[in-house]
């Protein structure tokens, strides 16, 4: 009687190890890779800018991005930074909000090319027309 009672214990143990060492092969089978970290540049977030297929919340991202990390202007990417505000002015999914506060934090940035900025505003906007 004895040794029936441990040969059934026997048996019940394995049977829930084997069923919590399949659980937890189960549940690690379910964890997502961790998607890798895109690294945002300027040219990525300018390509964004230019692409006229970019939805109004891919420009949206990309302006945030560019004001918050590339926002100063030098002498020698000023024209980039010109093209990008006439490109963002005539892109068919943006809006006047967008182009504004893009136009406007970069002139507040960059005071020293306030003049070259609202010129690029105006080309943009009358080539929006």
């Amino acid at each position: 009687m004895i040794t029936v009672n441990l040969i059934l214990t026997i048996i019940g143990l394995m049977f829930v190890l084997t069923a919590l060492v399949a659980l937890y092969v189960w549940s690690h089978k379910k964890t997502v890779a961790a998607a890798p970290v895109k690294v945002e540049t300027f040219e990525s977030l300018g390509a964004i800018i230019k692409n006229p297929l970019s939805s109004a919340a891919e420009l949206h991202h990309a302006v945030e991005v560019i004001l918050r990390d590339f926002s100063a202007i030098t002498s020698s990417n000023v024209g980039t930074y010109i093209y990008l505000l006439e490109t963002l002015c005539v892109h068919p999914h943006t809006d006047s909000k967008l182009i504004l506060r893009f136009e406007k934090s970069l002139r507040q940035i960059n005071p020293k090319y306030a003049h070259e900025i609202e010129q690029a505003l105006g080309a943009g906007l009358a080539a929006r027309g």
